[in-house]
């Protein structure tokens, strides 16, 4: 488009006229617009835009089209002007497009959409208005799905990709066998955590994953989830009725983690899947290792971020007692894992 010098209308507190001027070679999108220029003369009263070039006795006017209904309405910043119904707002910018958009609407959308008028807090698919998804999710042909190669959670939002996740729920209970074949456990004279044989001195913990103190069940454990792990097991002699379920701690640089009867004491860990079975115990924001070369290892928090400790999980009762354990053993026919691990084999008699 061409470059006109013209003048233009603007609100002017106490005057009639303010000065600018106006070009109009900006690329039409959704409504024709024009940006102010600082040599402008702006009518507020007659809704007309005047620019006279220096020493010339002629002055052009610049309106909109009579008969419309429509009134130069200017963007916030008051930088840009389009013919608007009265009572719509100039929305937009140059990178984006320009749109007279009524009371209570937002102009959304993308380059790949488009950008088209919508009430507040809605979306532009490219074919209608909608509601902003949540939890992850887009919107397609007016409905909240999962991304592509993405699916379904239990908790509402999306987990991927398909068919690929880590086996690991919040709200379920696990032991975990360490790399010298001992199962994890808690020392009741040494008072941490250590990998060594089941005894009246070491008893082999049941991990509860946690994603937050409530515990709320049936949410998949990604690999850069925060995760809190409460031990439903008591010691030789105290119950896990008496004693109370305990978290395992944060103790770290080469102190051995143990346990704390408070969730703003415990611990924050990851759990990545392995091959073959295996996973690996990490921490957010730390990692973890073994605390010192030992034949009954304990374990530590330390600064190493991709620290972890490699581990087996199998899934077992957080109740011993609930008819319900019977099932397990159907959930993924021969296996003893969380996962679909075939390093371990079972069978029910």
């Amino acid at each position: 488009m061409k470059l006109l010098r013209l003048g233009l209308v603007a609100s002017s507190v106490g005057l009639p006229f303010a000065f600018g001027a106006i070009r109009r070679d900006l690329n039409k999108r959704n409504v024709e617009i024009a940006q102010i220029d600082h040599d402008s003369r702006i009518d507020q009263r007659s809704q007309e835009i005047l620019f006279k070039e220096a020493d010339s006795d002629f002055e052009d006017v610049f309106r909109c089209v009579g008969g419309t209904g429509k009134r130069l309405t200017f963007d916030a910043d008051q930088v840009f002007v389009a013919c608007c119904a009265p009572g719509q707002r100039l929305l937009g910018s140059p990178d984006t497009a320009f749109d007279c958009c009524a009371e209570g609407h937002d102009l959304v959308g993308s380059d790949h959409t488009g950008y088209r008028c919508c009430p507040i807090g809605q979306s532009y698919d490219g074919i209608r208005c909608g509601w902003v998804c949540s939890n992850g999710k887009v919107m397609v042909d007016g409905q909240c799905v999962c991304p592509l190669g993405t699916s379904p959670a239990a908790d509402g939002g999306c987990r991927g990709p398909i068919g690929c996740d880590s086996g690991i729920t919040t709200g379920k209970c696990y032991v975990f066998r360490m790399e010298n074949g001992h199962t994890l456990g808690y020392d009741s004279i040494q008072l941490h955590y250590s990998a060594a044989d089941h005894s009246s001195q070491h008893r082999i913990g049941r991990f509860k994953i946690c994603g937050n103190e409530a515990c709320t069940i049936g949410r998949a454990v990604n690999p850069n989830d925060p995760v809190h792990i409460k031990d439903v097991q008591g010691t030789a002699h105290q119950s896990s009725e008496s004693q109370g379920s305990q978290w395992l701690n944060g103790a770290s640089d080469g102190n051995h983690i143990g346990r704390t009867p408070l969730y703003g004491d415990s611990g924050v860990f990851t759990l990545t899947k392995w091959s073959c079975g295996k996973y690996c115990l990490g921490g957010f924001g730390k990692g973890i290792s073994y605390a010192f070369p030992s034949e009954t290892p304990s374990i530590t928090f330390t600064l190493d971020r991709q620290a972890c400790t490699p581990i087996e999980i199998i899934e077992v009762p957080c109740d011993i007692h609930k008819v319900e354990n019977n099932c397990m053993w159907e959930k993924v026919p021969g296996s003893c894992g969380p996962g679909d691990s075939n390093s371990c084999r079972c069978s029910k008699t």
